[in-house]
């Protein structure tokens, strides 16, 4: 197939996919500011970088096994791609399992140690401690989704992500709406969705449509160790994100209170919005590049990442037009009150960050590349510089010469800084590429 086609036809129910499970964070966050209040919508924020561990350690095993799996694909070997496949399974459910118990145990002091309040801290909780039994079944449910795709079953993948974000916004009218449950409500409707989407997959793979099959006898089971190094992007990216959001959650306690965290709330919801659009393009490269590296079709490698790279900087433009003109009504989905400290530092903080679009789509398109390309070095210091090195830099730096302003250009000059380092790490790579490239026409 045409490599533009074959980009969007892998692309778009990822990406739709990906917006939708957002949404599920989403949408809890809209009706909790709108039906509970700031502090609880502060709270919930304050509880998410917890997740991001689990996320990140996850993410690290099933991307790493994807790439893999798409390898041995290309290779036409299926039976080590079914080994990767089931090892991948096993390690996530027993990372999930172990952790969870861990925070589950501590939940009170990890908040705290985060940036919780003496207001957020017993919501926050609350809200963790009914979430986490339901965290095994979103871990392994979107590891098979990406399993799925490598497979070629994109559609299907999209469905149940998508499947399951509709379950959450419609428990989320009725628990929170309707019953007037609060946090607890939007901590079940989460918690029931994921269950959806992990139940549609999971019949999926019983099925045996397509070519992965999970293995009942356990085949080089320390080989996960080598596959998930490819994914260290992935999980550097996660943790990253849950790093810097409480580290955000506790300078933002000090400048401005809760109202400060809720403001910033409804933007990282903006945020995480749009990056999910960017991440859902790079990370549809992942299966496409690695089937044919795999493959040997370098050529095709070339065409698949310019397409990935035009379309993140179309959806960056259209971001930022977005933000620039319906700052208010954002905002406003999040924040009742518009006359509030909180919404006012909210516009203000979005004023500046709109300008990060342009570069934060490169940014992933480029770490994805690597990863498929089998170069995890490369990827994970990409993921590592704009998620948490030079972000933790900016907010370490700039509050203390600019006030607040400097937490508002903390990101766009994170993504800027990243973007160099990027550019110049793929031009040293490219030279190579570009070799392969013309042996292959050859």
């Amino acid at each position: 197939m045409n490599e533009t086609k074959l980009f969007y036809k892998f692309a778009i129910p990822n990406i739709l996919s990906l917006v939708l499970l957002s949404s599920a964070g989403i949408v809890d966050a809209i009706f909790i500011g709108n039906y509970v209040g700031e502090i609880s919508l502060a709270a919930v924020n304050t509880a998410n970088p917890v997740f991001s561990f689990i996320w990140g350690l996850s993410m690290m095993v099933m991307i790493g096994g994807a790439v893999a799996a798409g390898k041995y694909f290309g290779e036409k070997n299926i039976k080590a791609a079914n080994e990767v496949f089931t090892n991948s399974i096993i390690a996530v459910f027993l990372i999930t399992v172990v952790v969870s118990l861990i925070i589950f145990i501590f939940t009170e002091n990890i908040i705290m140690l985060i940036g919780g309040s003496e207001k957020t801290t017993p919501i926050a909780a609350l809200y963790l401690k009914i979430i986490i039994p339901f965290i095994l079944f979103t871990t392994i449910g979107y590891g098979l989704s990406i399993f799925a795709r490598v497979d070629g079953f994109p559609v299907i993948a999209s469905f149940a992500l998508i499947t399951g974000a509709l379950t959450n916004i419609l428990l989320d009218a009725l628990f929170i709406a309707v019953l007037n449950m609060g946090v607890k409500g939007a901590a079940y409707a989460t918690g029931i969705s994921f269950i959806v989407s992990f139940m549609i997959l999971f019949i999926h793979f019983l099925r045996k449509k397509g070519n992965l099959r999970f293995l009942y006898k356990v085949h080089n089971f320390s080989h996960i160790i080598k596959t998930s190094y490819n994914g260290l992007s992935e999980f550097l990216n996660e943790i990253s994100v849950g790093i810097t959001m409480a580290l955000f959650n506790i300078i933002m306690m000090k400048y401005a209170q809760e109202e400060g965290v809720a403001a910033f709330t409804a933007i990282n919801y903006i945020m995480w919005l749009g990056n999910m659009v960017n991440y859902g393009a790079a990370d549809t490269l992942n299966p496409l590049i690695s089937t044919n590296y795999g493959a040997g079709k370098f050529d095709r490698i070339k065409n698949i990442l310019k397409t990935g790279a035009f379309f993140t900087l179309l959806n960056g433009f259209g971001i930022f037009l977005t933000i620039l003109f319906f700052s208010h009504e954002l905002t406003s989905l999040f924040i009742k009150d518009t006359s509030s400290n909180a919404y006012n530092i909210s516009i203000e903080f979005m004023s500046y960050v709109k300008w990060a679009f342009f570069l934060s789509g490169i940014n992933m398109v480029l770490s994805s590349y690597f990863t498929a390309m089998l170069q995890p070095r490369q990827s994970a210091i990409i993921a590592s510089l704009r998620s948490l090195i030079m972000p933790y830099c900016m907010l370490m730096m700039l509050p203390a010469l600019l006030g607040i302003t400097g937490i508002y250009i903390a990101i766009p000059v994170s993504e800027t800084i990243t973007f160099i380092v990027a550019f110049t790490l793929f031009i040293l790579s490219y030279k190579i590429l570009f070799k392969k490239v013309n042996y292959d026409k050859k």
